[in-house]
């Protein structure tokens, strides 16, 4: 029997049970609900706990959306006693469902577990927000995992903290997780230069974020890659705790803008090339020309013709010198025809073989059948003569020399890997040597005009840089690798012509000169040269008329009754350049037949140095031999309807 105290203390326990604002409510441990408050009967969407208590016979079947939850919850009421926030997602009348935290009890009577006693609490928002916060971490994870940019966190004290795979795949590490586990020390092991990272972090410090910050880190192959960075540091009671940023390989940029660099230092070298060349080879002009003149005119065992010899010498390393200014700045004239390189080179294979001596073994590999290319016979001469004396000199002690023709496709693997070739179809010379090798420092300088590993006075450093220029004025490539200790192997890679394209004869020099008995007018400003050119004319039997300026020859053809053969031209003189009196002459003789002479043709060329076919052109400085060469060729040959046109 109660006492009035208990049935107090039952009524006290009803009010609160049916006035809470939290939902509460008992049940059997077969999962029958005995009672539901209010609260819970509005919670679940029923419209009293009477209405509730009726409907819900199978607690664990009729609301629990996964019925093994409640075997869950049971058995933790068992091992514990009670429960405290137990999740469970529950169906409410209309079929919805809500999640919501359990926290109960267990009661007994008599040692025997009588009923479950607990209350509700709705967290249907809170599970909301917490897989809307699920969704946005994936969201991240994918995104720092995917990520074309290297995303990193690092410890001030030099450690990484964590990385994604672009930043490993970056600096060239298997995953992640090999990344973090060799790099001890960021600012040794990662910077080129160590005093990057001390920079970063002192900018870091003073504002918070850098942002562009370029440098140069290594790779774990140790090879190098440039890259833009961005960080930021994170504070916590106004100490660094840690920095994070992201990094961007720009090393193909980097690349991009060395070699705009290197291509406006040889258009500025053209320029002084071409802006000297003129002057320069009217200079040499006299020089070797009078030079051959005293050769002819004294006796062989007379010391001055020795003297003569030499001036001779002098005058043409000069003018070689001059036109590797004007090959590697892409200025020399050429005069492309269709080459077979597997002739070309077997033409010039005795010159080589003396070149390079006899303590270097020369080879050839020549691929049957390789495809044409378009060149100028002479500009092949100049680049093998460059690259094997450059063997030539890495091999001081003798070893071996190949040069090789094939034809290959570079395809868009190729491509991708150099960006600055395009996909087709090549013929490829190589040259490859088993000499001393280049280190990585030499090889980023290798092309530069001027820059040699040679002694003073060993070498001018216009080789390499040549037969740079030389490729690119065929709008070919050139590639080289190599290693200290394991030689070298340039490449070049030649645009393929059409198979219907036939080879050119290769040009031979002319073993006898014919006297001639022709008219020449002669214009040339420069005395000494025009004097020079009409002495080696007239000595050979023809007549010259001379003169100093084009006005002056225009005024000369007009006294002149008897018919002109032959204009012999400068390109460049003041008030009327050579092509301007060449097109004048022709109106008015038009059986005159065309010859240019200069140091510096521009104004016969095209944007690639090409001279047109039609026209006969001697270049200065020039030989007694060279000039009697091109007038029989001009007699013979040349053009007197057409001139060039302007560009």
């Amino acid at each position: 029997m109660k006492t009035p105290r208990s049935s107090q203390a039952d009524r006290q326990y009803q009010f609160i049970f049916e006035q809470a604002a939290i939902a509460m409510f008992q049940t059997t441990p077969e999962g029958r609900l005995l009672s539901a408050n209010p609260a819970m009967a509005r919670m679940l969407g029923f419209s009293s706990p009477q209405e509730i208590v009726a409907s819900i016979t199978e607690v664990q079947t009729q609301l629990y959306v996964h019925p093994a939850c409640r075997e869950e919850f049971k058995r933790s009421l068992q091992e514990q006693g009670a429960v405290q926030h137990f999740e469970a997602q529950l169906h409410r009348k209309d079929g919805s469902t809500m999640w919501v935290w359990i926290n109960a009890r267990m009661e007994r009577e008599g040692g025997s577990i009588v009923r479950y006693s607990g209350t509700l609490e709705d967290i249907t928002d809170h599970k909301l927000l917490e897989g809307q916060f699920g969704e946005l971490q994936r969201d991240y994870r994918d995104t720092l995992e995917n990520a074309v940019f290297g995303i990193f966190q690092s410890s001030p004290a030099g450690r990484y903290l964590s990385v994604n795979p672009a930043m490993a795949k970056m600096m060239g590490y298997d995953s992640p997780q090999e990344l973090t586990a060799c790099i001890a020390d960021i600012g040794s092991q990662v910077y080129v230069d160590s005093t990057c990272r001390e920079r970063l972090e002192s900018l870091a410090r003073e504002q918070g974020m850098v942002k562009n910050f370029e440098c140069e880190i290594y790779r774990k192959n140790g090879s190098k890659v440039w890259i833009s960075a961005n960080i930021r540091a994170i504070f916590r009671d106004d100490i660094i705790v840690k920095y994070e940023g992201m990094n961007e390989d720009i090393s193909h940029r980097k690349l991009m803008e060395d070699q705009l660099r290197q291509g406006q230092r040889m258009e500025a070298m053209g320029q002084l090339a071409g802006g000297v060349a003129h002057d320069f080879n009217n200079a040499l002009s006299v020089i070797t020309g009078y030079g051959d003149l005293l050769q002819l005119l004294l006796p062989a065992d007379d010391p001055s013709h020795k003297h003569a010899q030499e001036i001779a010498k002098a005058g043409h390393r000069a003018a070689a010198l001059t036109r590797q200014l004007l090959a590697f700045s892409r200025k020399q004239i050429i005069q492309p025809v269709v080459l077979d390189l597997n002739a070309a080179t077997q033409e010039l294979e005795k010159m080589l073989h003396r070149l390079i001596g006899e303590d270097i073994e020369l080879t050839f590999r020549r691929t049957p059948g390789v495809w044409p290319v378009n060149m100028d016979p002479g500009q092949l001469e100049q680049v093998l003569m460059n690259l094997a004396v450059n063997s030539r000199d890495a091999m001081p002690q003798g070893g071996k020399l190949c040069i090789e023709t094939a034809n290959v496709e570079l395809d868009a693997t190729y491509v991708r890997q150099n960006t600055y070739v395009s996909p087709g179809a090549y013929v490829m010379l190589s040259v490859s040597d088993t000499g001393d090798g280049m280190d990585a420092a030499t090889q980023l300088r290798m092309f530069e005009p001027f820059f040699t590993t040679k002694g003073p006075g060993k070498g001018t450093g216009l080789g390499l840089s040549t037969v740079y220029g030389i490729t690119k004025q065929n709008a070919g490539y050139i590639v080289a690798s190599s290693d200290l200790g394991q030689g070298t192997v340039f490449r070049i890679y030649l645009p393929r012509l059409e198979d219907d394209a036939r080879p050119s004869p290769l040009p031979k020099a002319l073993e006898v000169i014919h006297r001639g008995t022709e008219t020449i007018l002669v214009v040339e400003d420069e005395e000494p040269i025009r004097t020079l050119v009409r002495a080696c004319l007239e000595g050979n039997g023809y007549s010259v008329l001379d003169a100093g300026d084009p006005v002056s020859a225009l005024e000369l053809s007009d006294r002149h009754s008897e018919r002109i053969h032959l204009l012999l031209s400068d390109v460049i003189m003041p008030g009327m350049n050579g092509r301007e009196l060449a097109m004048r002459l022709v109106a008015l003789r038009p059986a005159v037949k065309v010859m240019y002479m200069s140091g510096y043709a521009n104004d016969l060329i095209d944007d690639r140095g090409t001279l047109d076919r039609n026209v006969v052109l001697l270049e200065k400085p020039f030989t007694r031999h060279a000039l009697l060469s091109k007038v029989r060729q001009a007699l013979q040959n040349g053009e007197n309807a057409e001139v060039p046109s302007a560009a």
